[in-house]
Parts: structure tokens; sequence; C-alpha cells
């Protein structure tokens, strides 16, 4: 086992920056031990989920117990630090614990925020670089659906969201399932 994740550590190294970030270890199992489940704090959870990071891509399966390569930068949650997170290549919040960097939860969405919960810096990004205007069908208002056919704009650093203007007024979108999360007034 240990001759697999070396191999798998060396040719992650030696495939470039394109490639993976990094190895996940899988630290639980017959040879690593037992897992313990730990219960993520909903402050903590509700923090990662409300500000998303660029997507990491790592090489190996993502699950709770495994060790986050040195690598990869890990984001501190300012109101408990035993916590970290970053978000991983499906846009996914995982979060980490700051000591041994194991991981302690994968979300499993990345649920539709109130408005006053998205980050001021992105929603001053969407406003400072308007979009070309697109028409869409019917009323748009929170929880409404973009057609996938209609493009959306991505939001420099947060991967997690993207947005569109129509009429005049932008309109954030969540990247999981393209629901309207934020509606300029």
């Amino acid at each position: 086992m240990r001759n697999v994740i070396l191999a798998a550590a060396a040719v992650a190294l030696l495939s470039g920056p394109a490639a993976a970030q990094g190895v996940i270890v899988d630290a639980g199992g017959p040879n690593g031990g037992p897992l313990v489940a730990v219960e993520t704090p909903t402050t903590v959870r509700e923090y990662v989920i409300g500000n998303p990071r660029p997507a990491v891509v790592l090489e190996g399966r993502l699950v709770e117990g495994a060790i986050v390569p040195e690598t990869v930068e890990l984001v501190p949650v300012p109101s408990d630090p035993d916590y970290v997170y970053f978000y991983d290549a499906d846009n996914r919040p995982v979060i980490v614990r700051a000591s041994d960097r194991s991981v302690v939860a994968v979300e499993t969405t990345t649920a539709a925020l109130p408005s006053g919960d998205l980050p001021d810096e992105l929603i001053g990004y969407v406003r400072d670089n308007r979009a070309d205007d697109l028409v869409l069908e019917g009323r748009i208002e929170n929880g409404y659906v973009v057609p996938v056919e209609a493009r959306l704009t991505p939001i420099a650093g947060y991967d997690g969201y993207s947005y569109f203007y129509s009429e005049g007024r932008p309109y954030v979108v969540s990247n999981v399932d393209r629901r309207v999360v934020y509606i300029a007034r």
C-alpha cells in the first residue's frame, strides 16, 4: 500500500502544474486505523458554503479522514481556528481539521444563500464587471433556474458562482444547480 501511495505521489509531482495539485492519502481503513466521526459546527459549515474559493484539482478519492497534501492552500475559518477549507474540482466545499490536515466533511451542496450572506467582494465584482444582457423567459427571481443554453459569466475568485445581467440588472447564480441566489435591487 505504501509503495502505491509513493508511486502515485511521484507521478503527480512529475506531471507538472497542469495535472493534480496533490495526492489525497486515505488515512482510514484496515491499515490506517479507524475514522472518528466529527460533527462540524453549523457556523463553520455556513461560513465555508458562503465563501467559495477557486477549485483545487486533486488526484485520489476525497473522503472523510483523507489527508490533504501540503501543496493545497487551506483557507482559515475566522470564527473557529480548528477548521480550514478548500473547494474541490467539483466545486464542493471540503472542511479540514487544521491540526492534521484531515478531511472532516465533504459538503454535497453549496446551498443557495440569502443575498446578505454573499461576500461583498463577490457582489462588487458583479456590479463592476457588467455583462451583456440575457433575454430569458419568465419572471427572474431568487430560485429561478437559468436554462443550460444561457451563457453565464464566471466570477473571478468565486468558482461556485456565475452571473448574468438582464434588463440592466445583475443576477448571481449558483454553479451547482444554476439557480439565481442574488438579485441586485
